[in-house]
Order: C-alpha cells, then sequence, then structure tokens
C-alpha cells in the first residue's frame, strides 16, 4: 500500500460497520501495520545504496537507491500522518469518543 487517501482511510473506517471506538481503532491500527512494514522496508535501498556507494562505480547505482529509500519513507511517514487525521476526523463525523490509549489506562 503505497499511497493512502483521506477516503481510503475513512471508507476502510466505515466498511467495519461499526461506531464502537475500539472497533475503528482495530481498522486504524490494521491500516498503520500495512504502511509501517513499508516503512521498515524502505531500509533496504537505503543500505544498498550507501554501500554501493562506497566505490565510485557503484555510486552510479547507489545514490538513487538512497534517494528511493529515503522517498519511500517521506510517502509512509505522510502515510501514517494521514492515517491518523482521517481516523480523528472519522471519529469527531461519528460523535464517537476516542479510543482509550494503553498510556491513558
Amino acid at each position: 500500500m503505497l499511497s493512502l487517501d483521506r477516503q481510503t482511510v475513512i471508507g476502510a473506517l466505515k466498511a467495519s460497520g461499526s461506531k464502537d471506538p475500539d472497533v475503528l481503532y482495530t481498522t486504524k491500527k490494521k491500516l498503520i501495520e500495512q504502511t509501517r512494514g513499508l516503512r521498515m522496508w524502505s531500509w533496504i535501498p537505503i543500505i544498498c545504496g550507501v554501500l554501493l556507494s562506497l566505490t565510485i562505480i557503484g555510486a552510479f547505482l547507489g545514490i538513487p537507491m538512497i534517494i528511493i529509500g529515503v522517498w519511500l519513507r517521506m510517502k509512509t511517514g505522510k502515510n501514517l500522518r494521514m492515517v491518523d487525521e482521517a481516523y480523528n476526523e472519522y471519529l469527531n463525523s461519528v460523535g464517537a469518543p476516542p479510543a482509550m490509549s494503553a498510556a491513558a489506562a
């Protein structure tokens, strides 16, 4: 899941078929886990690019790999923020109280 928009997140929350904050929070966590997995994998091109860039010839491939890895990290960071914003917007629209976090328990 490379790109998330507000409508996709809200659609996933509506598809859960519930207004219970705990059910909605579980749906949000599923979306976050999909994006977080891609964020972890973005380290591979960065590390490979750095290793390739140790040689002059390898730098021709290494630098674009580093750029791709950094772009993936930025894109997934934006997706994570989008999920949080859309989740809060949806909770406000259905009038549900926010789900209790582990820190508040």
